[in-house]
């Protein structure tokens, strides 16, 4: 009975130590599959291993006026086999030539499938391409590995991915210069930022190259979305992405579980930038609102939550549950921070064993 039960005791110990050693080499390579990713894609742009900035340095950058110094780097993904001159061509070109209007207090980066780009109206060098390294099936790539290889590449204090069709103003740099600047009221803390976008229909090229045509635009003829929408997430060094599901972009349900699930499980101070970083969504004719619930996969966020036994976040992770939002003074405009007071009863939390 004794060398039955050692044999046991053995054969459970060889099993633990097989996983152990699969889970390690799986690590190493899905590491080394990203890294020779980075090597075959060594011409358009070499990559550096960083140590990431503190929120402590950034508070010191600014307030020594971050001459010339990138804080926050942008990402985005668009598909590339649109034809030139389509209608979802010319909406990624004004987005391309938009962002590098942020250039060099932003680094900029497009998560594509090929080196190539089919475009005449955007001087490529500007940005950096790298491969999508994590996606569906379909080839949707995952926020969360889009996030975590932004980091990898560049080290800036923020990290800020879009949707391919939002354009923005010097609010947004003027924003997360004012976050950062009182960053030690968040010491050592988590930080993502979000809100609501603007649709504007049939945005011209001529808006997009004019200094103040885009806020003009919103002003004149845009409308603010629902609450439910959430097209950016920008977060500091210390938001863990890895506690993130590989959820895919353009389909239903991942914006407002991520931001739930950062108030409610990951004690993360989540700000609704709203009303202070003009976020335009280039509403076209075909529509642009529910484009990803028209897929056959639409529903494929949802059901990786439920395979998961992940918690309902939905109402939780609207854009007024947030805890803190910006907004402009009324004399001064100057950009302020203020914890809201007012949080409906669907904001609150219910407990649930985070990730």
């Amino acid at each position: 009975m004794k060398i039955v039960k050692y044999r046991t005791i053995l054969i459970f110990i060889c099993l633990i130590t097989l996983v152990v050693l699969f889970l390690q080499m799986k690590y190493i390579y899905k590491k080394r599959k990203f890294d020779s990713y980075v090597i075959a894609w060594s011409t358009v742009m070499p990559v550096r291993n960083y140590v990431f900035s503190s929120d402590i340095s950034l508070l010191n950058c600014v307030n020594r006026g971050c001459k010339n110094q990138p804080i926050v780097t942008l990402f985005t993904t668009f598909k590339t086999d649109y034809s030139v001159g389509s209608e979802k061509l010319f909406v990624f070109n004004n987005t391309l030539y938009n962002w590098q209007t942020f250039k060099p207090l932003a680094q900029l980066i497009v998560f594509t499938k090929t080196k190539t780009y089919a475009t005449d109206q955007v001087n490529l060098s500007h940005w950096n391409l790298y491969p999508i390294c994590s996606y569906y099936e379909s080839g949707i790539p995952t926020i969360k590995e889009m996030h975590v290889h932004a980091k990898y590449l560049h080290n800036t204090p923020w990290h800020g991915y879009f949707n391919g069709d939002i354009l923005l103003t010097d609010d947004f740099l003027e924003t997360l210069e004012y976050i950062s600047s009182v960053s030690d009221t968040f010491r050592n803390a988590s930080i993502l930022i979000t809100g609501r976008r603007i649709n504007v229909l049939n945005v011209t090229s001529e808006e997009v190259r004019s200094k103040n045509g885009i806020k003009e635009s919103a002003r004149s003829r845009g409308s603010l979305y629902g609450i439910d929408a959430e097209d950016y997430f920008i977060t500091n060094s210390l938001f863990p992405w890895s506690k993130i599901p590989e959820f895919v972009i353009g389909r239903d349900g991942y914006d407002n579980w991520i931001v739930g699930h950062a108030r409610c499980d990951l004690e993360t101070v989540v700000i609704d930038a709203t009303e202070t970083i003009t976020a335009v969504h280039q509403t076209t004719s075909k529509g642009g609102n529910k484009e990803g619930f028209t897929n056959a996969d639409k529903m494929y966020n949802i059901e990786l939550m439920q395979r998961l036994g992940l918690p309902k976040r939905f109402l939780q992770g609207l854009t007024t549950c947030a805890e803190w939002r910006t907004f402009r003074t009324i004399q001064s405009k100057r950009i302020e921070l203020v914890k809201r007071d007012d949080l409906h009863k669907n904001c609150k939390c219910k407990k649930w064993n985070a990730l």
